[in-house]
């Protein structure tokens, strides 16, 4: 499981600098945005800006499509 949310982890930083390369696709960006969104309203989101239900960096989990809320909220 660990090294499944590594992957998972990994693949949301890749997509975060392929966004910030103008490279990923108009669809998953407005996955990514959506997703963010609702974990911005979420109150188990940590001042560190972290899921406080799994531990997982926001900014790669929300931008990782392998990825699920913990919380199923997404």
């Amino acid at each position: 499981m660990a090294s499944s949310r590594f992957s998972q982890i990994v693949d949301g930083y890749s997509n975060l600098v392929k966004s910030k390369l103008g490279i990923s696709s108009e669809k998953d960006e407005e996955v990514f945005k959506a997703r963010r969104e609702i974990c911005n309203a979420c109150p188990e989101k940590t001042a560190l800006d972290r899921c406080g239900i799994c531990g997982c960096p926001l900014p790669a989990k929300t931008r990782s499509l392998s990825s699920n809320c913990p919380d199923k909220k997404w």
